[in-house]
Protein backbone atom coordinates (compact mmCIF):
# COMPACT_ATOMS: atom_id res chain seq x y z
CA UNK A 1 0.00 0.00 0.00
CA UNK A 2 2.92 2.00 0.38
CA UNK A 3 3.20 3.22 -3.56
CA UNK A 4 -0.50 4.25 -3.18
CA UNK A 5 1.09 6.89 -1.09
CA UNK A 6 3.53 7.70 -3.49
CA UNK A 7 0.78 8.10 -6.56
CA UNK A 8 0.30 11.45 -4.97
CA UNK A 9 4.26 12.88 -5.29
CA UNK A 10 4.42 11.93 -8.62
CA UNK A 11 0.77 13.85 -9.53
CA UNK A 12 1.64 17.49 -8.55
CA UNK A 13 -1.84 19.32 -8.65
CA UNK A 14 -0.02 22.85 -8.64
CA UNK A 15 2.22 21.76 -10.67
CA UNK A 16 -0.51 20.68 -13.40
CA UNK A 17 -2.69 23.90 -12.72
CA UNK A 18 0.29 25.98 -13.31
CA UNK A 19 1.06 23.96 -16.65
CA UNK A 20 -2.02 24.57 -17.84
CA UNK A 21 -2.65 28.19 -17.18
CA UNK A 22 0.41 28.59 -18.73
CA UNK A 23 -0.31 26.78 -21.99
CA UNK A 24 -3.68 28.94 -22.04
CA UNK A 25 -2.19 32.13 -21.37
CA UNK A 26 0.67 31.61 -24.14
CA UNK A 27 3.24 31.76 -21.50
CA UNK A 28 2.03 35.40 -19.81
CA UNK A 29 -0.28 33.96 -16.69
CA UNK A 30 2.29 34.87 -13.90
CA UNK A 31 2.76 38.22 -15.31
CA UNK A 32 -1.09 39.26 -16.01
CA UNK A 33 -1.66 37.83 -11.97
CA UNK A 34 1.24 39.74 -10.95
CA UNK A 35 -0.03 42.58 -12.67
CA UNK A 36 -3.20 42.39 -11.45
CA UNK A 37 -2.13 41.71 -7.51
CA UNK A 38 -0.62 45.02 -8.01
CA UNK A 39 -3.47 47.60 -9.25
CA UNK A 40 -5.18 45.55 -6.74
CA UNK A 41 -2.78 46.82 -4.02
CA UNK A 42 -1.41 43.31 -3.44
CA UNK A 43 2.72 42.63 -2.67
CA UNK A 44 2.67 39.11 -4.63
CA UNK A 45 0.45 37.41 -6.87
CA UNK A 46 0.17 33.98 -4.74
CA UNK A 47 1.30 32.19 -7.57
CA UNK A 48 3.90 30.29 -5.59
CA UNK A 49 2.74 29.52 -2.68
CA UNK A 50 -0.76 28.79 -3.86
CA UNK A 51 0.83 25.46 -6.54
CA UNK A 52 2.93 24.57 -2.98
CA UNK A 53 -0.55 24.88 -1.07
CA UNK A 54 -2.18 22.42 -3.94
CA UNK A 55 1.24 19.95 -4.26
CA UNK A 56 0.96 19.15 -0.88
CA UNK A 57 -2.38 18.07 -1.13
CA UNK A 58 -1.41 15.12 -2.80
CA UNK A 59 2.42 15.10 -1.48
CA UNK A 60 3.00 15.89 2.21
CA UNK A 61 6.42 16.29 1.72
CA UNK A 62 6.59 18.56 -1.05
CA UNK A 63 8.76 21.93 -0.46
CA UNK A 64 8.50 24.26 -3.25
CA UNK A 65 10.64 26.80 -1.14
CA UNK A 66 8.09 29.66 -1.86
CA UNK A 67 9.96 31.95 1.09
CA UNK A 68 13.06 31.73 -1.22
CA UNK A 69 11.76 33.44 -4.11
CA UNK A 70 11.91 37.26 -4.10
CA UNK A 71 10.57 39.84 -6.73
CA UNK A 72 13.04 42.78 -7.62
Amino acid sequence: MKWISNIGCNIQVGTILSLLITIISFGQGKYIAYWIAMKLGYESCGCCEREEWLNKLTCKGFDGKCNEIKIK
